[in-house]
């Protein structure tokens, strides 16, 4: 037999109660070391997680961070871009209304702009005799002219009687 069983006698109920007792400690080790792997892997996808939000947060950091600079003539060139933009618009809407007139506020309200810029496109308009002015009870009205109304003609905007 076995050194220790010729040594020592160890009755059999003693060893089945050893077994049984040592048992739920295994079982108390396993899960604690089971354990610790998933919170491992939890900490992993927290630690995955946390660098997509910081991924995240820095696209949105870069798409909110200013364009590149530009050019002054590229900046001078889509400001006139934008204000002729602003006069076809202003002229599309007097075309429609005709005859009535309109105010720059109705003008702006259409449009969804300042009414500054459609002050500064009525300027450019009346300059070129394309738009007359008159002051009414009302307020301030605009009108096409016959040149106007020619070139809304001419452009598409308005249809030749």
């Amino acid at each position: 037999m076995s050194f220790l069983t010729e040594t020592v006698t160890i009755p059999v109920w003693l060893l089945i109660l050893m077994i049984g007792g040592l048992i739920p400690l295994f079982m108390k080790m396993i899960e604690l070391f089971s354990s610790s792997k998933w919170r491992k892997s939890d900490r992993e996808t927290e630690s995955r997680e946390e660098s997509d939000r910081r991924i995240l947060l820095k696209l949105r950091t870069l798409k909110k961070a200013a364009p590149p600079s530009k050019s002054v003539l590229d900046v001078a060139k889509e400001k006139k871009q934008e204000k002729k933009a602003d006069i076809l618009h202003v002229l599309k809407i007097m075309a429609a209304e005709g005859d009535k007139g309109v105010l720059l506020k109705a003008i702006a309200d259409q449009l969804n702009i300042n009414t500054s810029k459609v002050q500064q496109a009525m300027v450019q308009l009346t300059d070129k005799n394309l738009v007359e002015e008159v002051t009414g009870v009302s307020g301030t009205k605009y009108y096409l002219t016959d040149v106007g109304k020619k070139y809304c003609i001419k452009k598409g905007f308005a249809r030749g009687h």
